[in-house]
């Protein structure tokens, strides 16, 4: 019943949030979880703008940002269902529907930006569409980046790694996040995100996680004035979309597609880490947000093992072994 539901839920935003392009042979509707805006919003808007160019206006890509069409497992539910074409969305929220994406919520697994892009570019890019493709008939186009993400909380400044004992944080569905936490010193307070702002205002937790252009965004910094650089994750980004969207295109569109989700992934990847680092800059100058460096050589120290452990738990530690290789 809860997926018949949120299938005629869909539907009826997606009729209302915005009209057919004329001339456009395949409507294609595409959903997010963060603001117009956003860097994440910026790249959907880039796939629109080359799959018009590249069809000459055969494919229309709709956006719906900010969790119009639901959280973003609904919005991946939404793909399996046929409700929903694309969607936006981290790997830890699909990590329920296809478990490989859950090793990647694992702390400090990427050594850089071009570790990130070795492994998502590459073979274990590859073999993770095909395990989406086998488990829940979505596929993965591209995978986009977070950029390394912080702490904000409204209880304290984080100097030292003792500053997290006892903090209730809120974190995502994957069971990485939770373990990483655990390991700080902190409490896991799972959530979805939607709900992440009016729980920090009423206090129900000290604090979340996120990139900082997500935490200026969110405007997060009004009840969570205290900013750590743990930089303790990137978070991968899943452009996935619909088994069946992606086959009802020509194999010149779907060609197209595949060419524009990688082209943009690349774009945002820069893009982002060049965002941050001036939202972090106005935050910190323009709202007085409080920033804190700790150490982020002992917080790797006491989580690493969580890599190995998440591994171990979803029965892919030739996975593992496949992203430290491709450091190399």
């Amino acid at each position: 019943m809860r997926r018949v539901l949120f299938a005629i839920a869909v539907l009826v935003v997606s009729a209302g949030g915005c009209a057919p392009e004329d001339g456009a042979e395949f409507q294609l509707r595409l959903g997010h979880d963060q603001p117009m805006g956003h860097p994440y919003h910026l790249a959907m808007e880039r796939l629109a703008e080359r799959m018009d160019e590249a069809t000459d206006g055969a494919v229309a890509i709709s956006i719906f940002p900010a969790s119009q069409l639901g959280d973003s497992a609904e919005q991946i539910e939404g793909l399996y269902l046929g409700s929903l074409d694309l969607a936006l969305a981290a790997f830890s929220h699909a990590s329920q529907f296809c478990p490989e994406l859950g090793l990647f919520g694992a702390p400090f697994l990427f050594e850089d930006e071009a570790h990130f892009a070795a492994v998502f570019d590459g073979e274990v890019g590859a073999y993770l569409d095909g395990a989406c493709s086998e488990r829940y008939s979505i596929r993965l186009l591209s995978t986009l980046s977070s950029g390394y993400r912080v702490l904000f909380n409204g209880e304290r400044p984080v100097e030292s790694v003792e500053d997290l004992d006892g903090l209730r944080i809120r974190v995502m569905a994957g069971e990485a996040d939770a373990l990483t936490w655990q390991a700080f010193g902190a409490q896991p307070y799972p959530m979805p995100y939607s709900e992440v702002y009016s729980a920090l205002q009423s206090g129900v937790i000290d604090g979340a996680e996120n990139e900082p252009i997500s935490a200026l965004s969110n405007r997060f910094y009004e009840t969570a004035p205290h900013l750590a650089l743990t930089n303790h994750l990137v978070l991968p980004m899943g452009l996935f979309i619909s088994e069946g969207s992606l086959e009802a295109l020509p194999e010149a569109y779907r060609d197209a597609l595949w060419e524009a989700a990688r082209e943009v992934a690349v774009w945002e990847r820069g893009y982002v880490a060049q965002r941050n680092a001036e939202a972090l800059e106005e935050m910190r100058d323009r709202f007085g947000v409080q920033v804190t460096e700790p150490d982020v050589g002992e917080l790797r120290e006491r989580s690493l093992h969580v890599q190995d452990q998440v591994a171990e738990r979803l029965g892919f530690p030739d996975l593992l072994d496949d992203v430290r290789a491709a450091a190399r």
